[in-house]
C-alpha cells in the first residue's frame, strides 16, 4: 500500500513533474535516488528546517515589484562548502518548465 506522506506525496509530484518516474526501492539499503526521466535523476528531501526555503519567499516578495514578470531565483553560496560551488533555489514547477525543452533529447541540453 502506497505511503501518503507529504514526502512521499511530494516525490510523486515532482516525477509527474519532470515527466518521469519515481523509483521503488524494496530494500531501503539500495543506494539510488527517489526518481528519474530521460535527462535527469533527483531526490527528494523533506526537513523541518527550511532556511533556504524561507529566504527564497521572503527575498521574491521583496523584490516582487522590481521583478515584474521575469523569474525569481535566489542565488546561494555556501562557505562552509566552497568546493561544491554555488547552488540557485528556484520552484520545482519553474525547474520542469526550464528542463522540459530537453527531456527527450539529452544532448540537446547547453
Amino acid at each position: 500500500m502506497p505511503s501518503y506522506s507529504a514526502w512521499k506525496t511530494f516525490e510523486r509530484r515532482f516525477a509527474k513533474l519532470m515527466g518521469g518516474t519515481r523509483l521503488w526501492r524494496p530494500d531501503y539499503g539500495d543506494s539510488i535516488p527517489d526518481g528519474e526521466s530521460r535527462s535527469h535523476t533527483w531526490d527528494c528531501k523533506a526537513y523541518q528546517r527550511h532556511a533556504a526555503i524561507t529566504m527564497y519567499i521572503e527575498n521574491e516578495k521583496k523584490y516582487r515589484e522590481f521583478t515584474g514578470d521575469r523569474h525569481f531565483v535566489l542565488a546561494l553560496f555556501a562557505r562552509e562548502h566552497s568546493k561544491a560551488g554555488d547552488f540557485v533555489l528556484i520552484p520545482a514547477k519553474r525547474y520542469a518548465e526550464l528542463v522540459k525543452p530537453y527531456s527527450f533529447d539529452p544532448s540537446a541540453m547547453p
